[in-house]
């Protein structure tokens, strides 16, 4: 007997954050995904995660340690990712999240000590492993903070709007699942310039990050960061608009705040 994967809408519950906006916008986005035969699921298994970078990037750097198994605690209760499959059940995409909760230190604090890549940072910095961060947003981004990133959309797939959707998708649910302020990311200047910080969302971009880990050749990256209110206002601003274009419309700018009222574990409805 064939058994179906849950969907998407059916693993997630709701539980920070003002409930009505982000089910309304799960839900959208749900269904654009499906209309360009995409199914999404929440996934734990991060080494089917490294299993799908090996397969089909076989020319480029191995996995960032951030979401590598062997290098990082990735627990059920502060990491997932999102999978994108197709109609004959391919992997065509991933995304994933992290929660890091920095009570008392900053961004920029467990950059530089590698603690944000290993669970072990000590024989990495014995070894010249190094994170030169100087970006002016770093020392400020504390607290409960969700790192996103391993983006990639298989070929055939591209420019089809689901770089502009599965983040947001990812951004949400981790923001109702964790209450997080921050959401934030490290990314190449070269894809930063090509436009793929644009379609990710509304992000803050900071120059000042040097990379020397190794799991590839030093480089350069700059921070993206978003904050609660920003993240909530995109989303408001795609909810209140006449269309439903999700992949276009949700670079619609926007000033206001969401002012709905936050209940607590409400399953969403489609």
């Amino acid at each position: 007997m064939l058994i179906r994967p849950r969907s998407l809408l059916d693993q997630i519950t709701l539980q920070h954050g003002p409930h009505d906006l982000l089910g309304r916008y799960l839900i959208l986005a749900d269904r654009a995904a499906r209309q360009m035969g995409v199914r999404l699921r929440l996934r734990s298994d991060f080494e089917r995660l490294h299993e799908i970078k090996l397969k089909h990037f076989e020319n480029t750097p191995m996995m960032s340690p951030i979401f590598d198994p062997a290098q990082s605690n990735l627990r059920i209760d502060s990491s997932f990712w999102v999978e994108g499959v197709n109609d004959a059940g391919d992997t065509i995409s991933t995304h994933a999240a992290r929660l890091f909760d920095w009570p008392r230190t900053t961004l920029e604090s467990e950059a530089r000590a590698l603690r944000v890549h290993y669970e072990d940072p000590a024989p990495h910095l014995a070894a010249g492993e190094s994170v030169d961060i100087t970006a002016p947003s770093a020392s400020r981004i504390r607290g409960r903070t969700t790192f996103a990133g391993a983006m990639w959309v298989r070929a055939d797939y591209r420019r089809q709007g689901l770089t502009r959707i599965i983040p947001r998708i990812s951004r949400v649910y981790a923001y109702t699942r964790w209450n997080t302020a921050f959401t934030w990311g490290f990314m190449e200047p070269r894809l930063h310039a090509g436009g793929a910080s644009v379609a990710y969302g509304r992000y803050t971009v900071e120059d000042g990050l040097t990379v020397r880990l190794d799991f590839r050749s030093p480089f350069r990256a700059m921070l993206l960061w978003m904050a609660e209110d920003t993240m909530l206002g995109e989303i408001e601003a795609f909810i209140d608009q006449p269309t439903s274009d999700l992949s276009r419309s949700i670079e619609m700018p926007s000033t206001s705040e969401s002012s709905r009222p936050r209940r607590q574990g409400s399953r969403i409805r489609s």
